[in-house]
């Protein structure tokens, strides 16, 4: 029996988890999860804390680390964590490939080394605040609890 996509959506159930210390969210969900299975799809996280400040001005270092621990804190709301990630995008302010070894020595710290996700780095000229230099998003799966 072949299900069409429609059908697929209408038996999907979607959620939009929460966390309290994520910053607040404006015009999107940080973590959107949708099943069978259970998709996690989550906004692109940057160096911002609970209270929307952004922190490392200028530091892609710090802003790396902070981006991927909030990653961390929107994966533990949908109750996942990196190693059901299978997918990130990165997104780098005025990215040269000089930046790339320190992408990946933060990245190294949270990452799966035998089963790493797909990842895509894009360097842009602008995000949405002039502070921020990087951003990340994710796509975590969960098994199926049978």
């Amino acid at each position: 029996m072949f299900l069409t996509l429609p059908l697929l959506l209408a038996l999907a159930q979607t959620e939009f988890p929460t966390s309290k210390d994520l910053p607040p969210s404006n015009g999107y969900s940080h973590v959107v999860t949708a099943m069978p299975g259970k998709m996690i799809f989550i906004s692109g996280q940057v160096a911002m804390d609970k209270q929307s400040r952004v922190l490392g001005a200028g530091d892609l270092r710090v802003q790396t680390e902070q981006a991927l621990n909030n990653l961390k804190t929107a994966l533990a709301a949908a109750g996942a964590d990196f190693s059901h990630v299978v997918k990130l995008n990165w997104y780098v302010k005025n990215f040269k490939p000089d930046q790339l070894p320190i992408i990946r020595e933060v990245r190294a710290k949270y990452l799966s080394k035998s089963n790493p996700p797909a990842s895509t780095l894009t360097g842009v000229s602008e995000l949405f605040l002039p502070d921020v230099l990087g951003e990340v998003e994710a796509i975590a799966v969960l098994p199926t609890k049978h």
